[in-house]
């Protein structure tokens, strides 16, 4: 397996939605607590990272098992082709890895960090595998967008502050991490509007099958919009930081990329422009949360 291979299989590509809530639960930690701890951060992020393409291998094997046309083939730029047992050891090296690091920063501090990383492994799991895995159902953008915009939010800025996760911290934490967990969950969406018609080839019956290609266009319209005005909200009571408000200038941008998405759903084409809403969103939180510090 060449490397190029490898990075194809665990899609590389899309390990944003992983990056995202670390780096912004990273400078939110300094920001509102002003504490920092450089090795659990280091080791959350491993862990988590490691998870998110095993996640990923993992989903790419079952589903090669399940379609019913348009089979996957892994194969390289020179011919060769990766089998299922590559595969699989590929999922399994990842997963001891994220294992490993997982079962560090847990040491370090305390069950909460358990409770949070054996639920997401549990998620990550059923997420792909089992009779009916989860994004084979209409939750699987809610599930992505939670698992990965709020509860690796939240593991980030416990590891660094080892706050009480009390339920008026928790329901902070939410608030805060709000547009990554949309952002996240729209990535999904658009993966799913633009696969809708292979998805009802092989019965993967997701939102999209649900509600119809038309109303799950303007869901992911109105999802961009909310997660904005969110902000405003959040930023007004004092949970982030008054220079949060120039977010608002990137609505322009996240919203052209949003239409030109909705205007023509082609996978090789278009889909990257929902990647690049959340990248857009991610710095914009980062920056104006650092700018929040020197206030």
């Amino acid at each position: 397996m060449t490397p190029k291979q490898f990075l194809d299989l665990v899609e590389i590509r899309v390990v944003i939605p992983s990056v995202a809530p670390l780096l912004v639960g990273l400078v939110y930690s300094q920001w509102q607590y002003a504490r920092l701890n450089w090795l659990n951060a280091g080791l959350l992020i491993v862990a988590t990272i490691s998870v998110h393409l095993a996640v990923n291998t993992f989903n790419r094997y079952e589903d090669a098992k399940r379609q019913k046309e348009n089979a996957y083939l892994r194969e390289a730029a020179a011919g060769e082709v990766i089998s299922h047992r590559q595969v699989r050891q590929v999922a399994l090296a990842l997963g001891i890895i994220a294992a490993i690091a997982g079962v560090a920063v847990a040491l370090r501090t305390d069950y909460v960090t358990w409770v949070i990383g054996i639920v997401s492994f549990l998620i990550g799991y059923l997420y792909s595998a089992g009779p009916k895995p989860i994004t084979n159902t209409p939750f699987g953008e809610i599930v992505s967008g939670l698992t990965m915009g709020y509860f690796i939010f939240v593991a980030q800025v416990y590891v660094n502050t080892r706050m009480t996760p009390m339920p008026s911290v928790l329901l902070q934490w939410f608030v805060v991490s709000f547009p990554l967990t949309v952002f996240i969950a729209e990535i999904m969406l658009a993966n799913n509007i633009a696969d809708h018609d292979e998805d009802e080839a092989n019965a993967r019956h997701t939102l999209v099958h649900y509600i119809g290609v038309p109303a799950a266009k303007r869901l992911y319209l109105f999802a961009a919009l909310l997660a904005f005005a969110e902000v405003v909200v959040t930023t007004l009571v004092g949970w982030l930081p008054v220079t949060s408000y120039a977010l608002v200038m990137l609505l322009p941008l996240v919203m052209r990329h949003a239409r030109g998405f909705i205007a023509n759903p082609v996978k090789r084409e278009t889909f990257i422009l929902a990647i690049k809403n959340l990248v857009i969103v991610m710095l914009g939180m980062t920056v104006t949360i650092l700018a929040g510090l020197l206030i």
